[in-house]
């Protein structure tokens, strides 16, 4: 399939036929007032699941973008998969979190809440944060070209998240405690590694404990304590140099 300059959008699996593509409003809003789309263009569109299509622009019907399928291919996911969870930075430091993480190819990020980090929204909030990320690991889908949407959503409890590491086949805890360096406690490639970063004032000996016990393992950045927003961003570059997917 031709890899030109022509812009990325996505469009969920829905909106798919087998010879042609719509985009959704917004993508649609943004493709016509931002980056002056028309008929004819060419476009790049992806389904944020592997699928990426190169496609001409027929028509806009009711504000949205009807495409042409010219050529498609399915590009397989990144192994390891990488899902990160993130205890909640304060302020709006979230938001740079998901989109950092989601320009690096993560497959997934979680925010949660812990004895240092404890997240009291109501659902209207929790609603609105989970589609204000949603909405970043789009973009930042499109700006790094991934065919892989990061998956996102409301922020989840501590017990939530010690529930899910107890499901995960293999799991790494930054703790500024540990004494076993990450490099050496990274397993053969693995089809999926879950990554937990703690919030600022990292995680308590209790709660580290804790994850230790759901079957994760404790590991250490090195001697420099990092803000929690640049350990995440630091742990998964090292995670991906290590294993081959970047660099």
């Amino acid at each position: 399939m031709s890899r030109d300059g022509a812009a990325w959008f996505v469009a969920p699996p829905d909106r798919w036929t087998a010879t042609h593509v719509s985009l959704p409003r917004d993508e649609s809003h943004h493709a016509r007032r931002s980056l002056r789309v028309s008929a004819s263009d060419l476009i790049t569109v992806t389904d944020g699941a592997g699928r990426v299509a190169r496609c001409a622009v027929e028509r806009v019907e009711d504000d949205v973008i009807l495409a042409a399928i010219l050529d498609h291919e399915r590009r397989p996911r990144p192994v390891p998969e990488i899902v990160v969870y993130q205890g909640a930075p304060k302020g709006g430091k979230s938001d740079d979190v998901v989109e950092r993480l989601a320009e690096l190819g993560v497959s997934a990020t979680w925010i949660f809440s812990s004895e240092r980090a404890v997240v009291n929204w109501d659902d209207a909030k929790r609603s609105r944060r989970a589609a204000r990320w949603e909405a970043i690991a789009r973009g930042a889908a499109k700006q790094s070209r991934n065919p892989y949407v990061m998956a996102t959503g409301p922020p989840i409890s501590w017990t939530t998240l010690v529930h899910r590491v107890t499901n995960e086949t293999s799991t790494i805890v930054l703790w500024e405690r540990a004494t076993l360096p990450l490099r050496t406690a990274l397993d053969p490639p693995a089809r999926r590694i879950a990554l937990i970063v703690g919030p600022e004032g990292g995680l308590s000996r209790g709660e580290a404990e804790a994850l230790a016990d759901a079957g994760g393992r404790l590991v250490s950045l090195g001697p420099r304590i990092l803000r929690t927003e640049n350990a995440a961003f630091a742990a998964v570059a090292a995670l991906q140099f290590h294993y081959g997917l970047i660099g």
